[in-house]
């Protein structure tokens, strides 16, 4: 008697659609984030928005707003814990390395590289947080001031800062995310250097007029 010849059919899964580790509806689609970014958990981002290589925005224990035409630059880090989230205000620009903690900063503010700003800190409209600063938790930054290193703590120069510098600095960023994305690698002119720093000086206008 011959045995019964049988096949065995390949089980097919249901397809799935990816399932990103964020708030994938939450992102603007004119915002950009870098392949080697890493972003996790209740994440907004807005028009323009960008983060770059290396950084880490982990939003496991509650939200993180990030406004329109922010940088997130190289290798900076974004986290909170259950009582608060970060919110991170409208032309901000965050440079390459620094810490981002359970914070408020405001619109068209500089964090300089390096830089620690800690839960519950309230960084002003327009300040500019130079570089290798620690704005230890609690710490309100007056709107448009200059803050420097001074050993463990910091300087606070009251209406000291180029807030224009910051703005066109976020404008370049929104223009080095879209070469980027074209594969395009090169200095900017002077003449759009001229154009960025001139759009920054009417938006900061309207941001404080």
């Amino acid at each position: 008697m011959k045995a019964k010849k049988t096949t065995v059919a390949a089980k097919r899964g249901k397809k799935t659609a990816l399932r990103l580790p964020y708030t994938a509806e939450k992102i603007h689609p004119m915002a950009f984030i870098h392949e080697r970014a890493y972003a996790y958990g209740d994440l907004a981002m807005g028009e323009f928005s960008s983060l770059w290589p290396g950084v880490v925005a982990r939003a496991d224990m509650n939200a993180f707003i990030i406004g329109n035409y922010v940088n997130i630059q190289d290798n900076s880090t974004l986290h909170s814990d259950s009582s608060r989230g970060i919110t991170i205000g409208d032309y901000t620009l965050i440079g390459h390395n620094a810490m981002i903690h359970g914070c408020t900063i405001g619109k068209a503010v500089l964090i300089g590289i390096g830089s620690i700003v800690l839960d519950d800190a309230v960084i002003g409209d327009g300040a500019m947080i130079t570089a290798g600063c620690m704005v230890r938790g609690g710490t309100k930054i007056p709107p448009r001031a200059l803050v420097t290193p001074d050993g463990s703590s910091i300087k606070i120069y009251e209406k000291k800062a180029k807030t224009v510098y910051t703005v066109a600095g976020s404008l370049e960023y929104v223009e080095l995310a879209k070469r980027m994305q074209k594969g395009i690698y090169a200095p900017f002119t002077r003449e759009e250097e001229e154009v960025f720093f001139a759009k920054a000086k009417e938006i900061v206008a309207k941001l404080f007029a």
